[in-house]
């Protein structure tokens, strides 16, 4: 226990005193919302981060970020509504580089909010059980991505955040018609980061 203790007090006292690093790193709860494809079949499993600041200038760092996250289909009907033999898991998996710029408040130094512009990559795969006889597969799309935050330190390293992420894909799956219900993702994350 108290070995325990000792290491949790070096890893807190690291956090408060060691250099000021570019380097980031994110956890997140991802929350699909909104009225389409992704907020109505799948619900957010976990979201890493990891974020590089290039340049401070003093009222705005400047970086590039790249985030993954996991979702899994909530609904078991997704692909095959009326059949109940059939039996299979999705998984969504999000990938998305941007580059980021976090403002620097001068009256409020622990506020630190943000916007970003990338791209999105969403891979779909679908495994079947081996009863079903049918092939397992994934899907390919990918689309433009808004980011819009705000970070709050709690310690000087140790921060809490929310990120709001729009995404418009650009290349969906063919036959899939390109409606806003197919195309528009929100997305709402919640986590905490560390300054390395």
């Amino acid at each position: 226990m108290k070995l325990k203790f000792l290491s949790l007090l070096l890893l807190v006292t690291w956090i408060s005193n060691c250099q000021t690093s570019k380097f980031s790193v994110e956890a997140a709860y991802p929350l699909p919302i909104d009225n389409n494809f992704v907020g109505k079949n799948f619900k957010g499993m976990v979201d890493l981060g990891l974020k590089y600041r290039i340049k401070n200038l003093q009222v705005i760092n400047i970086g590039l970020s790249l985030n993954s996250s996991m979702y899994k289909a909530s609904a078991t009907e997704y692909f095959f509504p009326n059949d109940e033999n059939v039996h299979y898991n999705t998984a969504l998996y999000l990938v998305q580089p941007r580059a980021f710029g976090e403002l620097n408040l001068k009256k409020m130094v622990k506020l630190h909010p943000s916007i970003g512009v990338g791209y999105s990559f969403l891979l779909t795969y679908t495994t079947f059980d081996s009863q079903s006889h049918i092939a397992d597969y994934k899907t390919n799309q990918s689309g433009l991505d808004v980011n819009l935050g705000v970070a709050y330190d709690i310690l000087s390293k140790l921060y809490l955040f929310t990120y709001f992420d729009y995404i418009v894909l650009t290349k969906v799956d063919r036959g899939v018609p390109k409606t806003a219900y197919n195309t528009n993702i929100n997305l709402l994350k919640f986590g905490i980061g560390l300054r390395l």
